[in-house]
């Protein structure tokens, strides 16, 4: 609510302003059972008692205001109807009206919910079924990134053999994977096909190395194939930046060709687990624990000044 500024709604559809707020905050809050303090007296983090969610549509499809809340709160109280919520609406980037909702994760009998990325997904379309009821023309983005690969198949499928499997490089990087700010850096590299000139976005940490040993820039012709994934032991590093041991993760190996460039070996290595053991790999992930730690906790405190005003323990 921007310090009371701004109204707040509820689950039910009742609406809060200026001092009334504070109602908001009780009405949210369990303060006989809700943990009072971040950490317990055995010095573990209690569980969030609240979820921020961002509703979002595009600019293009003009959604007022009012319908904008209406159809948020429809589609948080169907999907959770035993939940308590607030929304608020922002529009003070002009190209970014959104709606902020803050969700209890205990419902009123005491069961928490446990948000999933197909609880995501069922969200997001049940927000866009509520908007095009309202007449406004809007996809769920889960479905754009679908259609997205479904359009890079059509394109090779109707290319001429030639062009199959060739791309054409629009750029190359390193930056928060998916352009999210609350996620770690990533190498990328974005391509388009040949025929059609579908765009896409790949990201995978060994791209850095693979368009180094491959010199690729901006208008190159390249070949990319997906091998499988390999076993990637890197250190395990406490929240003090210390290692204790080794971690296995997975990375999805992949096969890049210049196809201006010649003479380079591209044998791809016949063991399917890499170990990350040298004191720069060490160093190296220290500082992207250290430089993730700082880039989250600014991003997440920006999110909470846009939050609906209200404030919780433990969020």
């Amino acid at each position: 609510s921007r310090e009371s500024e701004l109204p707040v709604m509820s689950e039910s559809g009742r609406v809060w302003t200026g001092d009334e707020i504070l109602e908001a905050k009780e009405h949210m809050i369990d303060r006989a059972n809700d943990p009072q303090h971040v950490m317990n007296d055995k010095g573990k983090e209690n569980k969030k008692i609240t979820q921020n969610i961002v509703f979002s549509p595009p600019v293009s499809a003009k959604v007022k205001p009012e319908d904008l809340l209406e159809s948020v709160r429809k589609t948080m109280q169907k999907k959770y109807p035993n939940h308590r919520f607030v929304l608020g609406y922002h529009c003070d980037k002009k190209e970014h009206p959104h709606v902020h909702v803050v969700f209890r994760i205990r419902d009123n009998d005491g069961k928490r919910a446990d948000i999933r990325k197909k609880d995501l997904r069922e969200i997001r379309t049940g927000f866009c079924e509520e908007l095009k009821l309202k007449g406004y023309d809007v996809k769920a983005t889960h479905k754009q990134q679908h259609g997205l690969n479904q359009s890079v198949k059509d394109a090779h499928n109707t290319a001429p053999k030639r062009q199959k499997g060739v791309y054409e490089v629009v750029d190359i990087g390193y930056d928060h994977y998916q352009n999210d700010k609350t996620k770690s850096k990533q190498h990328f590299i974005k391509l388009k096909t040949l025929n059609k000139g579908v765009e896409k976005t790949y990201w995978g940490a060994d791209f850095g190395d693979l368009c180094s040993r491959e010199s690729v820039k901006a208008g190159d012709l390249v070949r990319l194939k997906k091998l499988g994934q390999k076993e990637v032991k890197i250190p395990a590093l406490d929240k003090n930046g210390v290692q204790h041991g080794w971690k296995t993760v997975h990375r999805n190996e992949w096969q890049l060709e210049n196809l201006g460039v010649k003479g380079v070996d591209r044998t791809p290595s016949a063991s399917k687990e890499l170990v990350l053991n040298s004191p720069d790999m060490l160093l190296k992930q220290q500082q992207r624990m250290a430089q993730f730690t700082q880039q989250k906790a600014s991003t997440l405190q920006s999110e909470q000044k846009l939050k609906t005003g209200i404030k919780f323990f433990n969020i």
